[in-house]
C-alpha cells in the first residue's frame, strides 16, 4: 500500500449505499464493510487486514442509533465520519458534540469531499494520539519527578533530624563538660596563692569570657524554644537574641496561637527569620527592626521589615565569584521554596526593606531538611 492507502471500515445497512462509498473511494483503500452495529464493533476489535484508520460510519442501522457508536469508536481513537441521507443540523451538532470529525450527506456526497473528510479524520486522529502520547509522557515524567522530590525530601528530613541530633550532643558536651571544666578551672584561680594577682585576674576574666561563650554556643545550637507549643514564643526569642547578639532592636509583634507540628520545619523558619534579621544588622544600616508573625487558615506568615537602606529587587540573583553579595535572601528564598513556601521582597533603594515569607503547615509536611542544612555555611 503506498502512504496515501487507508484501511477503512464501513458501516452501512443498505448494500446499494456501501457500493456506492465504494465508487467514490480512492482504490487504493482496503475497506472492511458490516451492515450492523454489531458487525462494526466486531471488525473494529478483530480486524483482519489490521487496525482501521477511519470509520464510516451510517446514522441509521438496524440494531442501533448510529450516533450511540460513536463515543465507542472515538475512545478507541478510530475517527468517524457519519453518513446520513438527510441534513440535519441539530443531529451534525450531536454527532459533534460525541466525537465525530464530520458529517457528509449521502446524496452530495462526491469523491473530492469524501477525501477531504478522510484526510482531515486521519490527521485529526494522528494530532490527537500525538498529544495523547505526549500528556502521557509528561504525566509520566511529573510522576517521576514527583517521586524523586518525595525521596529527596524525605532523605533531607532525615539528614535534618540527624544534624539537630549532632548539635544538641554538641550543645550537651558543652555544657556537661567543657563548661564545667572551666567552672573549675575558674574557682581553682581563687583558691591558687599566686603572688602575681593581676595575671591572676587576667586569667578569671579570660576564664569568664570562655564560660560565657560556651553558654552563648550552647543556646544557639539548641534554643530552648524549639519545643515550645505556641510557635510566637520562637519568634519573640528569636527578636530577643538578634538585640543580644547583633545589637539590633526587634519590635515582635506575634500572633499567638500558631502551632507549627514539625520539628524540622520550625528550626528551618527560626534559621531563616535568624538570617533576615542578620542581615538587616548587616547590610540595612540601622539598628532596629520589625519582626511579624501572623496565621489564618492554616498559612503562617512571617514578616521581617526595616527601614535601612533598601536595595533594587531586581539585584536579587545567585551570588558567583565575581558578586558574591546577596547569598542571605537568595539562600532564604531558595529554602523557604524547597518546602513549599513562598518568598516575597519589597525593596527601594533608600527607603528599607520588607520580606514575607508564608507557608502552608499543611503542605509543609514533607519539609525538606536541606534547606536548614544550606543555612549553615551563610552564617
Amino acid at each position: 500500500m503506498t502512504p496515501d492507502a487507508l484501511r477503512l471500515l464501513l458501516i452501512d445497512d443498505d448494500a446499494v449505499d456501501r457500493a456506492r462509498v465504494r465508487r467514490l473511494l480512492d482504490a487504493r483503500h482496503a475497506v472492511a464493510e458490516a451492515a450492523t452495529a454489531a458487525a462494526g464493533r466486531a471488525a473494529a476489535e478483530r480486524p483482519a487486514g489490521g487496525p482501521a484508520d477511519a470509520v464510516l460510519l451510517d446514522l441509521r442501522l438496524p440494531d442501533a442509533d448510529g450516533l450511540e457508536l460513536v463515543p465507542w469508536f472515538a475512545e478507541r481513537g478510530l475517527p468517524v465520519i457519519m453518513l446520513t441521507g438527510v441534513e440535519d443540523a441539530a443531529v451534525v451538532v450531536d454527532a459533534m458534540q460525541r466525537g465525530a470529525t464530520d458529517y457528509l450527506v449521502k446524496g452530495q456526497m462526491t469523491a473530492a469531499s469524501l477525501g477531504r473528510a478522510l484526510r482531515q479524520a486521519v490527521e485529526t486522529a494522528a494530532l490527537r494520539r500525538a498529544v495523547d502520547e505526549q500528556r502521557q509522557r509528561l504525566e509520566a515524567q511529573s510522576r517521576a519527578l514527583a517521586d524523586q522530590n518525595r525521596e529527596i525530601q524525605e532523605l533531607a528530613s532525615a539528614l535534618t533530624l540527624a544534624e539537630q541530633a549532632e548539635r544538641s550532643r554538641i550543645a550537651l558536651v558543652l555544657h556537661d563538660h567543657l563548661q564545667q571544666i572551666l567552672y573549675g578551672a575558674r574557682l581553682l584561680t581563687q583558691s591558687l596563692p599566686s603572688p602575681d594577682a593581676e595575671g591572676r585576674d587576667r586569667l578569671a576574666a579570660a576564664l569568664d569570657e570562655s564560660i560565657a561563650i560556651t553558654r552563648r554556643l550552647t543556646l544557639d545550637l539548641t534554643p530552648p524554644v524549639l519545643d515550645a507549643e505556641d510557635f510566637s514564643v520562637a519568634i519573640r526569642w528569636v527578636g530577643e537574641h538578634a538585640h543580644e547578639v547583633y545589637g539590633l532592636r526587634v519590635d515582635v509583634e506575634a500572633q499567638t496561637g500558631a502551632v507549627v507540628a514539625r520539628r524540622d520545619v520550625r528550626v528551618l523558619l527560626i534559621e531563616l527569620v535568624r538570617e533576615l534579621l542578620f542581615n538587616v544588622a548587616k547590610h540595612a544600616g540601622t539598628g532596629r527592626a520589625r519582626l511579624g508573625l501572623a496565621h489564618a487558615g492554616g498559612v503562617l506568615t512571617l514578616t521581617v521589615e526595616d527601614d535601612g537602606h533598601g536595595f533594587d529587587p531586581a539585584t536579587l540573583s545567585a551570588p558567583t565569584p565575581a558578586a558574591p553579595g546577596g547569598m542571605g535572601l537568595y539562600s532564604v528564598r531558595g529554602r523557604i521554596e524547597l518546602i513549599g513556601g513562598t518568598f516575597a521582597v519589597r525593596s527601594v533603594p533608600g527607603d528599607g526593606t520588607r520580606v514575607t515569607l508564608a507557608l502552608d503547615l499543611g503542605a509543609a509536611g514533607h519539609a525538606s531538611g536541606a534547606a536548614l542544612s544550606a543555612g549553615a555555611a551563610n552564617r
